[in-house]
């Protein structure tokens, strides 16, 4: 590298140290601008330190105290002697330039720190055995640190600290009981932590959703392959694909973010007059007509949303014969005179089969198949499309018929003694759009279970893809009748009306937590799954006009803001969702939007954003905004760089560096974290920080810890609805506690309980 001087301009330097020897009010001008190591020249920074401590002690600063204190320090000399003190006095003829001579010693400072900088950063680059997002994040640090106009942190003494110490303790003294921190918009709250302190990690914890569970062997299929699969073994693997309905009113695949194993808790079973079915806890939303209900507030008769169709399609080719003759192994022969072809069909597909394989045995495979009126196999699910529609178009044959009502109208049933087969086989009608009806009959001593298709969309479906072997007379008799007949209609739920709500006991249950949809497909019915700190969020932001970024993990940024607007304009959330508003919701949506729009609130929804990733956004914030306050949903969610397998070493790794990321942006950080299930098994359900899930270190690096607690969660009758219990379990410089809240579930909002509300501005 070529040897270069580094940026420097000693006149301007000359030019600031003779200007606050030639006036005191000098001095005051720059102090908070130079730093004693912006000077390139030692002797001037050795000038500027001793001219600081005069000023500091509020002792008179001209030529002759100056040089007694250089000359007490022994720096007399070093700096040059009397006569160097006296030119500098002499080289400028007024102080009115001490700003811009100032600005010019601080611009070269800078520059010199960004040379320094690049070689460091230069030097990291070569260093290959690291981790590059560590080496990114270091350099991005570098040069932050320059941007910010601090140099690299070094230990300070304390009579540095004890002067800014005694004036925060004055002016608490004066202003007596006053919020110092950053309101949170909760009267009782701010009284107790004096709002969120600048350089605090807060932690807000709740059980997830404040709990939603399935019964552990409820299924849910696989929208890729196919393949159903119990509840509790996705929880077991952590891993899985779902179905679950978007804001376009489709179903599209999701993937869960949390799995929860929630214990064991009273279960109740829902069927519907389709004869879906699902075994879920009172808490457990569903889609009505009025938007997302829980079961406890749900009757009988009540609409429901189901899927009318399941974007579902395996990816299993088998051979054709193969197919035939495993839809005739299942087969229960229920069938009503089957024809012909239906009777010759499995030796036809046998012979088929066997003369493909070149051998007399019988494969594996299709030995395999179910018993009469026992469960489908589980290949079947897995197939394509193509291969489903021959499954069933043989089954139906074997097991079923097609017919005409009084007044000619088509229909199809296929009869079974199994009550889960009939379900099964409803599902694989799902696939293709067909919404068919499963209801007992009476058949002698025993029930069986009919499979009926009767709408004239859905059996025109089930004719035109699927069809039946041996009907095909019925089958061009149907399509006729059928030609003007409207198709399915393209959309993927409808409303089916409750029949039964039973309860099942106490059985293991679990839930899944997706992403923004917060819904998913179980047993194909729809079934749903941070509100607080959204309220914090609008308030600092709207009401304080302090700059908020909001790292979105879990939500994507529409629905967020919908809530944030929904509780502005405490409009009902569940209208807003569903498009079910009233006229006098507009004109409050429309001044919620006005105050939010103007709201400095930045939201970042990148799924899995690392800790690295946050910290470089919220520098360039802080640089750009001034950001006051960070708010991430949650801390669970958070990506690590580092390749660790204990999850738990991974969150205290996280946590820390949130920590350190306060501290360093100065601002308090709002990490909102998940209760582990043991909660549920304590006497009164309230969390404690041994209940924070991963633990780890998150109860030692917070500086605040927030539970939020409702009774009405798990006592639904109590005289408490709406009350919501906020208990300052650790507050590191302040006292614990609880207040209560109220919390209107309607609009998303969280209120003083007290009735007093904060002032604004």
């Amino acid at each position: 590298m070529i040897d270069r001087i580094p940026p420097q301009n000693l006149e301007a330097e000359q030019g600031v140290l003779g200007s606050m020897l030639l006036e005191r009010d000098a001095i005051a001008r720059v102090v908070e601008m130079v730093h004693p190591e912006d000077f390139y020249r030692e002797a001037h920074r050795l000038i500027y330190e001793a001219t600081i401590q005069l000023f500091e002690r509020g002792e008179p600063v001209d030529l002759i105290t100056i040089t007694d204190r250089l000359h007490d320090l022994g720096q007399l000399e070093r700096v040059g002697g009397p006569s160097y003190l006296t030119d500098l006095l002499n080289a400028v003829p007024t102080a009115a330039n001490v700003e811009y001579y100032a600005r010019i010693v601080v611009q070269k400072s800078m520059l010199r720190s960004l040379i320094r900088a690049g070689t460091e950063i230069a030097s990291l680059g070569y260093e290959g055995d690291q981790d590059v997002e560590v080496l990114v994040d270091r350099a991005e640090k570098l040069v932050f640190t320059i941007a910010r106009r601090r140099m690299a942190e070094e230990f300070v003494p304390i009579r540095d600290i004890l002067k800014e110490t005694f004036d925060s303790i004055d002016r608490r003294y004066k202003e007596k009981g006053i919020v110092t921190g950053i309101p949170m918009g909760f009267t009782d709250l701010d009284a107790k932590t004096a709002g969120l302190q600048p350089a605090d990690l807060i932690i807000v914890a709740a059980r997830p959703g404040m709990g939603k569970c399935l019964k552990h062997d409820v299924e849910i299929v696989d929208p890729v392959t196919g393949e159903p699969r119990t509840i509790e073994a996705l929880v077991r693997e952590g891993e899985a694909r779902l179905l679950g309905l978007d804001e376009r009113q489709r179903l599209v695949p999701v993937a869960p973010s949390a799995f929860v194993d929630d214990g064991r808790r009273p279960v109740f079973r829902v069927r519907t007059a389709l004869g879906r079915q699902v075994e879920i806890t009172l808490s457990h939303p569903f889609l009505a007509s009025g938007g997302w209900k829980p079961l406890h507030a749900l009757h009988v008769g009540d609409a429901i949303a189901v899927p009318r169709r399941l974007p579902v399609e395996g990816r299993v080719d088998l051979p054709e014969a193969q197919v035939r003759l495993l839809a005739f192994l299942v087969s229960e022969g229920r069938g009503s005179n089957p024809p012909r072809e239906v009777r010759e069909e499995p030796v036809e597909a046998y012979r088929t089969h066997m003369a493909a394989q070149g051998t007399g045995r019988r494969p594996p495979s299709v030995a395999g198949g179910a018993p009469a009126g026992g469960d489908l196999p589980a290949t079947v699910f897995t197939l394509r499309r193509e291969r489903l529609a021959l499954f069933l178009n043989r089954l139906l044959a074997f097991d079923g018929g097609l017919f005409f009502d009084e007044e000619g109208g088509p229909y199809v049933t296929c009869t079974t003694g199994s009550d889960r087969r009939a379900r099964q086989i409803q599902h694989l009608l799902l696939r293709f759009g067909i919404a068919a009806r499963v209801y007992p009959v009476e058949a002698g001593a025993s029930a069986v279970h009919e499979v009926l298709i009767e709408g004239p969309a859905d059996v025109r479906a089930f004719v035109e893809e699927i069809g039946m072997l041996g009907w095909e007379s019925r089958i061009a008799e149907a399509k006729a009748a059928l030609a003007h007949a409207p198709p399915a209609p393209a959309v993927d739920i409808c409303w089916d009306r409750i029949e039964a709500i039973e309860p099942l006991g106490e059985h293991q249950v679990y839930d899944l937590t997706v992403p923004g949809l917060h819904n998913f497909v179980a047993a194909d019915v729809l079934v749903h799954n941070t509100t607080f700190c959204l309220n914090v969020a609008s308030h600092v932001a709207a009401y304080r006009n302090i700059p908020v970024a909001i790292f979105s993990l879990e939500t994507n940024s529409v629905q967020l803001v919908q809530r944030m607007l929904c509780a502005e304009a405490e409009v009902d959330n569940n209208r807003l969702r569903t498009g079910f508003l009233a006229d006098s919701d507009w004109p409050k949506l429309a001044r919620a939007m006005g105050r939010l729009s103007e709201a400095p609130v930045y939201v970042d929804d990148s799924a899995n954003v690392s800790v690295i990733e946050m910290r470089a956004k919220a520098r360039k914030l802080k640089a750009e905004t001034g950001l006051g306050l960070v708010i991430i949903d949650y801390l669970q969610l958070i990506h690590s760089y580092k390749r660790n397998e204990n999850r738990t070493q991974e969150i205290s790794e996280i946590a820390r560096s949130l920590k350190s990321l306060a501290k360093e942006l100065d601002i308090p950080i709002i990490a909102i974290s998940q209760l582990s299930r043991a909660v549920e098994l304590s006497n009164d359900k309230r969390p404690l920080l041994s209940h924070l899930r991963e633990s780890g270190e998150l109860e030692q690096v917070a500086d605040l810890v927030l539970f939020i607690y409702r009774e009405d969660y798990y006592k639904p009758d109590t005289e408490n609805a709406n009350r919501t219990e906020i208990n300052i379990a650790k507050h590191r410089n302040g006292p614990t506690g609880k207040v209560e809240l109220f919390f209107n579930k309607e609009f998303n909002r969280f209120r003083n309980l007290s009735g007093r509300e904060v002032e604004a501005g």
